[in-house]
């Protein structure tokens, strides 16, 4: 079947030429030889598209599960306590909430948003218990002399070996005023 079709599409791709060349010489002024083209074109499409669908099987459904899959872990959400915007002031509290957190401490760094970040603030927050849905920890700007775009980094501190390493979890843009 396959063959025969082969030798169809030959057939038809010869055709098309010699029809091509009878609209070159003509100089595309034959309505003939341009509704002739036209209609090769087409039966080569529809011949290759039938071709292309009948010799494929459709793909398989996919898996049912019984089960919903894991919320994601460590979804940071950073709200400032008192009103809805990103502009704080010193002394302002921040709001940090972790869902379905899997460290048992986190670093809250806040950098200056320039080319050259430099850490403005750094506070580490432990759990109370392993067990939490959601953990929560206020962050207070403390006193600083800078003034301007800053950004809000939580990492999750991972401890091996006597040695702490941050894995990065969220971060949030704010404004110090």
């Amino acid at each position: 079947m396959r063959t025969k079709a082969l030798f169809l599409y030959i057939a038809l791709g010869a055709a098309f030429a010699a029809v091509s060349l009878w609209v070159f010489f003509s100089r595309g002024k034959s309505a003939k030889a341009i509704r002739a083209k036209y209609r090769l074109g087409g039966a080569m499409i529809a011949a290759w598209t039938l071709l292309s669908a009948s010799g494929h099987t459709p793909p398989p459904p996919p898996e049912v599960t019984c089960y919903e899959p894991p919320a994601p872990s460590n979804e940071v959400n950073i709200l400032p306590k008192h009103g809805s915007g990103c502009q704080l002031h010193v002394g302002d509290t921040l709001i940090v909430r972790v869902y379905d957190p899997t460290y048992e401490k986190f670093r809250v760094n806040v950098f200056s948003a320039e080319e050259d970040p430099k850490l403005i603030q750094s506070s580490l927050f432990e759990l109370e218990s392993k067990n939490l849905s959601v953990a929560n920890f206020d962050l207070t700007i403390e006193e600083t002399s800078f003034k301007g775009d800053a950004l809000v980094e939580i990492s999750g501190v991972k401890e091996e070996d006597e040695e702490e390493t941050d894995n990065f979890v969220g971060s949030r843009s704010i404004s110090i005023l």
